[in-house]
């Protein structure tokens, strides 16, 4: 049930393969797809923003999932918070499917995933940094010296570079399910090296991490926004990441 704003994906692991799927949602007063339980806990978020954010990542989640479970109505699928705030999935035949969710300025990025090959999300709009957040954003990440040394010689503009660092840690503290309640610095990358299709292409990047050799980065450029996935050292996906966000 392949949905415009979804892209189903080959992981390859040792022998094994499954398959995970990458969905996108924009802004949408839509309710109908919620259940009983997530429209309570909706109806009680105060501010404009909460709710905005609630409701996208919410479709987004659910639509990744929905592909991977062959299922079509959305209420059936349901989106719970952890201890940490991580999502759990409620659903009949979930089994171990996981879900990681990601969300700025109205858009909001999901991958549906097997927990045995755990992984995280994040997304930044680069572009909405001011240089004053860029400042102090930097200033918090406590860099590697691969990343002082990357950041010294970078070739895209400090609000992408800030925005790449930052996702990159995020994504791995959601693939961990902890967030980033630890110093940045513990997430920091080892090593950042562009991997887009072409020479001079930068819109494509990877690398791994100083103190979870076991663990990858991968991050994207696109539009003025950058978003980053963590996963296992020994996964590899069988086609590129690219996805449009619509």
């Amino acid at each position: 049930m392949s949905h415009a704003n979804t892209r189903s994906l080959e992981l390859v692991f040792g022998d094994a393969s499954e398959r995970i799927c990458i969905a996108s949602a924009v802004e949408d007063k839509d309710q109908a797809f919620l259940s009983q339980r997530e429209k309570t806990t909706f109806e009680a978020l105060r501010f404009a923003a909460k709710r905005t954010s609630f409701l996208i990542g919410r479709l987004a989640a659910k639509r990744a999932l929905a592909e991977l479970l062959e299922e079509q109505d959305l209420r059936r699928i349901e989106i719970r918070s952890g201890i940490y705030g991580q999502p759990l999935v409620d659903h009949p035949r979930a089994g171990a499917l996981a879900v990681s969710v990601t969300h700025s300025h109205g858009l909001a990025l999901a991958i549906a995933f097997p927990s045995a090959v755990p992984m995280g999300i994040d997304l930044e709009t680069a572009s909405a940094m001011s240089e004053d957040a860029v400042r102090a954003v930097t200033g918090e990440l406590q860099c590697s010296a691969a990343e002082s040394a990357w950041l010294a010689g970078r070739s895209v503009d400090e609000a992408t570079a800030c925005a790449l660092l930052w996702t990159a840690r995020e994504a791995l503290g959601k693939s961990l399910c902890v967030g980033v309640n630890s110093p940045l610095g513990m997430l920091a990358l080892s090593e950042i090296r562009a991997a887009g299709l072409d020479a001079g292409d930068e819109s494509g990047w990877r690398g791994c991490y100083l103190n979870f050799p076991r663990c990858q980065w991968v991050g994207e450029v696109e539009d003025g926004r950058v978003w980053s996935l963590a996963l296992p050292l020994e996964a590899r996906l069988a086609a590129g990441l690219s996805f449009r966000f619509n």
